[in-house]
């Protein structure tokens, strides 16, 4: 049986590198990092709906640890502690803190959080990104599922769908960006990764490039 403190230590984890790479990133390169100027006032809803978004996951994933009796309370079905799902759900918890530290490592100096008004940086199509255009909220959505699967809860499930609905609005702003930016270098990226994961055939992708 993995540990009770494993959902609120991923959390965390994934947290703590978010705001270290994105400080690392501004020292070392001047860029800001962390800002939601294009489109503000949707970004502006979105960003704040994401702060608590993150604190639900994290609250929730304390009482996991140190209140159990109070998710029995709310509705957590008894076999949310079978043993084999606690072990399917930490799993899911270890690949989404890979995903997303992977990920931000690979993005290097273009790691942003949010779209600022300079724009994105320089466009990342290798590693992991050959394969997903948005491994991080792949990551972070994979994290929120693994959380719903430890602890399912009408709670859980909330966080999950409100983190759904945010991160299909922000990509699609972030998709926005990068098409002004990078022009028919994203549209040819775009074309050949899907945007949560898998590659087009090529042909596929010609043709979607050529299509009006």
């Amino acid at each position: 049986m993995p540990p009770p403190w494993t959902p609120f230590t991923v959390l965390s984890l994934i947290v703590a590198l978010s705001a270290i790479r994105a400080w690392l990133v501004s020292r070392r390169t001047g860029v800001r990092t962390y800002g939601f100027g294009r489109h503000a006032a949707i970004q502006g809803v979105a960003e704040r709906l994401w702060r608590l978004a993150v604190l639900g996951a994290l609250v929730l994933s304390v009482l996991t640890w140190l209140a159990p009796d109070w998710e029995t309370a709310i509705g957590r079905p008894g076999w949310a502690t079978w043993a084999p799902l606690r072990s399917v759900s930490a799993a899911l918890f270890i690949a989404a803190l890979a995903i997303i530290a992977i990920a931000q490592m690979q993005m290097g100096a273009s790691w942003r959080v949010g779209v600022p008004k300079e724009g994105p940086g320089e466009l990342v199509s290798r590693g992991l990104f050959a394969w997903s255009r948005n491994p991080i909220f792949v990551g972070l959505l994979t994290a929120l599922v693994a959380l719903l699967l430890w602890s399912p809860t009408v709670l859980s499930a909330a966080v999950l769908a409100g983190a759904w609905t945010l991160t299909l609005v922000q990509v699609r702003i972030e998709e926005e960006a990068l098409r002004e930016t990078h022009c028919d270098r994203y549209e040819r990226y775009a074309a050949e990764v899907g945007r949560w994961f898998g590659r087009r055939p090529l042909g596929w992708a010609a043709a979607a490039r050529s299509a009006p």
